[in-house]
């Protein structure tokens, strides 16, 4: 029961994973100007987990938009080397160009900002303003310092895993709360006590938690990487054809622009939705494609230590690539489903009975391949 339970989770931690990855502009990290984005995911997170209501607008590139917007702050941010560099960066033909927005600087480059801005007030650069106090009201202290922000944008380092870890604890928090409340139930069904059901529960809550969190934190390190880009290029490209094909049938066009409206927080229909739609999938697939080796390690392991039959390996690995695979697929049609019957509660709820309903008929289907039952 433990191992066929933790199974059916796994296209859904794979789907929760994905959301939290697809949130942030991986895709630009590895650009010159790759920490500035980094920055930005990263600023845009603390103030989240800070409680701030956060809208990250500067997703769309618009000319001289904000970055984000936090509690209704329009904020651009701005991350060079050095605070001149930062700070001149705002400025274009002698005047500041972003209105009044506030320039988020590096922490520390921010005294320096500071003094720098106070300048261009002093000399007439900044539209609106005169007084050189004012400096301080329109720049804004960054959440990390440059070399933080470089390293984000890297894999490998401590920075960027605990930035991995802060993204990826709200599918983390999704796993668990699911976990124990299927579990719960499962185990009571099978005629466990209330304190027995407690403690299964419990227990498949931690691993499914911590298996979520580890294949998560492991596959945005991966997306910083050139095979990691490499390999979501190539999954972009087997993607694509199957939405512009979805795209072509009126029942198929409105459930793609009913999901990409829900994934991209706003409306979105036509070329637009089958963009947005086409990179959470994209994502999806490396992420998936993580759950599927980290949950096959350890039966790798156990095979090599001849713990288990070559029999039991394939049942075993056909097993965990049929719930995560059909997990994720069966996450993503019921949340579009969801979305077109209620955008919002409907896209959570189909999306979390497509996922297990899917995976756990995916998982036992292939087992009765291998004649378990």
């Amino acid at each position: 029961m433990k191992n066929d339970f933790q199974e059916t989770f796994n296209g859904i931690a794979s789907t929760a994973n994905a959301k939290c990855t697809n949130n942030q502009q991986w895709t630009k990290y590895h650009s010159k100007q790759g920490h500035g984005f980094a920055a930005e995911d990263a600023n845009a997170l603390w103030d989240r987990m800070h409680g701030k209501t956060v809208e990250k607008v500067g997703c769309d590139n618009s000319l001289n938009g904000p970055d984000r917007i936090s509690n209704g702050v329009m904020i651009q941010t701005k991350y060079h080397a050095n605070a001149s560099k930062s700070v001149a960066s705002a400025f274009e033909n002698g005047s500041y160009r972003y209105g009044s927005m506030k320039l988020e600087v590096p922490r520390d480059q921010y005294d320096e900002a500071i003094k720098l801005m106070r300048s261009h007030i002093e000399k007439g650069e900044v539209p609106g303003i005169t007084d050189p106090k004012m400096a301080e009201q329109m720049v804004l202290k960054g959440h990390y310092t440059y070399k933080e922000a470089v390293r984000i944008a890297k894999a490998g380092n401590i920075d960027s895993i605990k930035f991995d870890v802060q993204t990826q604890a709200v599918a983390c928090a999704f796993a668990c709360g699911l976990s124990f409340s299927v579990a719960y139930c499962t185990a009571k069904a099978k005629g466990m006590s209330h304190g027995e059901a407690l403690k299964f529960a419990s227990k498949q809550s931690l691993l499914s938690g911590v298996s979520t969190m580890i294949s998560g934190v492991a596959a945005q390190q991966l997306l910083r990487t050139h095979v990691g880009r490499n390999f979501a290029a190539v999954a972009t490209k087997t993607v694509k054809p199957i939405v512009r094909a979805t795209m072509n049938t009126e029942v198929g066009k409105n459930m793609i622009t009913k999901t990409a409206s829900v994934i991209a927080g706003k409306q979105v229909a036509g070329a637009a939705a089958a963009n947005v739609v086409t990179k959470a999938l994209r994502t999806n697939a490396v992420v998936s494609s993580v759950v599927f080796v980290g949950t096959t390690i350890p039966d790798v392991i156990n095979l090599c230590r001849g713990k288990i039959s070559g029999k039991k390996f394939a049942e075993n690995t056909v097993s965990n690539a049929a719930s995560v695979g059909g997990g994720w697929i069966g996450a993503s049609a019921g949340a579009a489903a969801g979305s077109m019957i209620c955008p919002g509660i409907g896209t959570i709820v189909g999306g979390i009975v497509g996922g297990l309903g899917i995976g756990i008929g995916a998982s036992i289907g292939a087992k009765k391949v291998f004649g378990l039952f």
